[in-house]
């Protein structure tokens, strides 16, 4: 079984759909790993959008977790859907700093 990585964002909200129906939202984003057939990537987890979770790649640590915050926001409007938090107001998914980010994952970081 695959073991996940440290989490650099954890995010809960409530996501509403057109017909004002509101349903719990959670995403977390694992820091980024290396495949070395791939590239980097971040597992994201987040129930809303799938059961389990799924990783998504870029050129390199950083870009991967940008990549998958824009994944998450574009997904949840193709749901046709917004978040919300407790109190109604509209919120979205904080961008990941890059300051949060590990390069330790990193073949170039990496002794061989």
């Amino acid at each position: 079984m695959e073991q996940l990585n440290e989490i650099i964002l954890s995010f809960e909200a409530l996501a509403e759909g057109d017909d004002g129906t509101a349903v719990p939202f959670s995403l977390r984003v694992h820091q980024p790993e290396y495949d070395e057939d791939r590239g980097f990537y971040c597992v994201v987890e987040c129930p809303f959008l799938r059961e389990r979770h799924f990783k998504l790649f870029g050129v390199d640590e950083e870009q991967a977790c940008e990549l998958s915050i824009k994944f998450i926001r574009q997904s949840i409007s193709d749901q046709r859907a917004h978040l919300v938090d407790e109190q109604g107001r509209e919120v979205s998914v904080p961008y990941i700093p890059p300051e949060t980010i590990s390069s330790k994952n990193s073949p170039e970081t990496n002794d061989p």
